[in-house]
């Protein structure tokens, strides 16, 4: 299965990165302030009409998704300790909340155990089984093998699948082929960054029409 691209930062650590972090949230949360803050004035003046008013509406929105959008990256840039335990996947499967108009299959055993955090792994899957229902599948088929002390667990649907372009940036932080303004296009990049953690990878392989497999990697507990 073809893993992603290695970044270009990957010589740096996620500590370097999360020092970054608040300086950049903070002088964007400034500059926010002030397209917010002149845009509400404009607003405010009663003969503002036709294309400017649109363009000073289209302006303040775009400031109030940014504002969101950096709330999230705040939220991910907190980084707090794991709490790393011996999971039995057949028991996590069963407290999973799977999306209501997908069926999902577990093909595995109840012996079957991870080394990783309960509440992350568990919203992990949940991500995988919503994107799948978001992608229009119906079914999904869940498998596990072991291999060397590790334990892959592949998710396979049959929604339309991954295009090529897409999915070579499936894993990138604020992209989301999704419309709707409350989808940021981080759950990915949220699940590959704390499977990193827990020592554990993930990856995607699709025919970009009939199928999308995820697969998650994580040490035998």
């Amino acid at each position: 299965m073809t893993q992603p691209s290695n970044s270009n930062t990957e010589g740096f650590s996620a500590e370097y990165h999360a020092a970054l972090l608040p300086g950049l949230i903070h002088k964007l949360n400034n500059i926010i302030t002030v397209l917010s803050g002149h845009a509400g004035l404009l607003l405010l003046e009663p003969h503002l009409k036709g294309d400017t008013l649109q363009a000073v509406q289209q302006i303040s929105r775009a400031a109030q998704l940014l504002s969101r959008c950096i709330d999230e990256a705040a939220i991910i840039s907190r980084v707090g300790p794991l709490s790393l335990e011996s999971i039995a996947l057949s028991e996590l499967f069963e407290s999973l909340a799977s999306p209501p108009a997908l069926s999902t299959t577990k093909q595995f055993g109840e012996e079957v155990r991870v080394m990783a955090d309960r509440r992350k792994l568990k919203a992990i899957f949940e991500e995988i089984l919503r994107n799948a229902s978001e992608a229009n599948a119906k079914s999904a088929v869940v498998t596990v093998g072991t291999d060397a002390g590790s334990v892959e667990i592949r998710f396979r649907d049959d929604g339309h699948g991954i295009k090529p372009a897409v999915k070579s940036r499936v894993f990138d932080p604020f992209f989301t082929t999704r419309k709707q303004e409350d989808k940021f296009g981080l759950g990915l990049f949220r699940a590959k960054g704390d499977l990193a953690r827990m020592k554990g990878k993930i990856f995607v392989e699709s025919d970009g029409k009939t199928y999308t497999d995820i697969l998650v990697r994580l040490p035998a507990g």
